[in-house]
């Protein structure tokens, strides 16, 4: 879309040139009313949109936002990661991004892409989570694509708030983050925007592109993606789905997600060379959820986040143990 107004723009620049000692010609004046009746003055002031990316993150959770929201005019809308470098999704597709958590402090829009076990031990990432909640005052929206509600929710930022996400995330979602589910595509509370699974967040992101802009705005960028679903089968949630499909996907999410809602499970038959957790203090004995290894030796933390944080300088906290 940024090139049909760049040639439409080119198009009004020129013939102005031909006629700038003569009055503006009606074709002109009508090529400029065009643009500024397809392209408006937006509603809502946005000038930031950030992705969060973090390593088993889903694909289209992140990039489907992405080209959505990069068809409002005058946004720069790029990827913010964990940390800096190569992050891979689910999948093993890695993507090089150069701006991290702690360089960014203030975006209009923030997005929150899920997955699946990754996603899920985000929730106890508390740098991730203060980060969160601190660009969370002063954005305009405040969103998560499927399971990304799971670290929104980690926040307390949906509790008793209305929301959606992935079929299979909503018990998680309403029993250990309080937030009261939607069995809709994608849900408004407030500045807070959550969305059903993987493609509805390409749904939820065309609404917020109504929303920024205006209706005749938001069917052009459609055009320009030619968004027009049209599935082969009726089908894509629990409602439209065979009961023993549905369940046999279910079984496998759960299969996936063991060692994260279970973490002591994965690492019960690992001995650990410290009693506690180094930076937050909390015994080892409780649950490990990640490990890191330093010259030899094997180290239990609570949470992803602490043990990042341990390895920025291990020498030091092995110090003081």
């Amino acid at each position: 879309m940024r090139k049909i107004i760049i040639v439409l723009s080119i198009i009004v620049v020129i013939t102005a040139c031909k006629n700038k000692n003569e009055e503006v010609s009606t074709e002109t004046k009508k090529q400029s009313d065009v643009a500024t009746d397809i392209f408006p003055k937006k509603k809502v002031d946005i000038k930031t949109v950030g992705i969060l990316l973090y390593d088993g993150y889903t694909t289209l959770d992140a990039m489907g936002p992405y080209q959505v929201l990069s068809e409002i005019m005058g946004v720069n809308v790029f990827f913010v990661g964990r940390t800096k470098g190569l992050i891979a999704n689910g999948n093993g597709m890695k993507v090089l991004c150069d701006t991290s958590i702690a360089e960014v402090k203030q975006l209009d829009i923030l997005v929150i892409p899920g997955g699946l076990k990754e996603t899920y031990m985000a929730t106890k990432d508390t740098t991730l989570l203060n980060w969160i909640k601190a660009i969370d005052v002063n954005s305009k929206y405040t969103t998560s694509v499927c399971t990304g509600a799971w670290i929104l929710g980690a926040t307390g930022l949906l509790k008793d708030k209305e929301a959606t996400t992935h079929w299979y995330g909503k018990k998680i979602l309403a029993e250990e983050f309080g937030a009261k589910i939607q069995d809709k595509r994608f849900v408004k509370s407030g500045k807070y925007w959550t969305s059903a699974g993987v493609t509805a967040g390409m749904d939820m992101s065309l609404a917020l592109v109504n929303e920024i802009t205006d209706e005749k705005y938001t069917k052009v960028a459609m055009l320009d993606l030619e968004y027009d679903p049209q599935p082969p089968f009726a089908g894509g949630n629990e409602q439209k789905t065979d009961k023993e499909v549905v369940e046999a996907m279910r079984k496998m999410y759960e299969g996936g997600m063991e060692t994260a809602l279970h973490p002591e499970k994965a690492f019960k038959a690992m001995k650990f060379d410290n009693k506690k957790d180094f930076i937050c203090g909390m015994p080892i004995s409780a649950g490990i959820a990640d490990t890191a290894n330093y010259k030899g030796k094997v180290y239990g933390f609570c949470s992803t986040g602490c043990k990042d944080e341990f390895k920025k300088s291990p020498a030091t906290y092995l110090a003081t143990k």
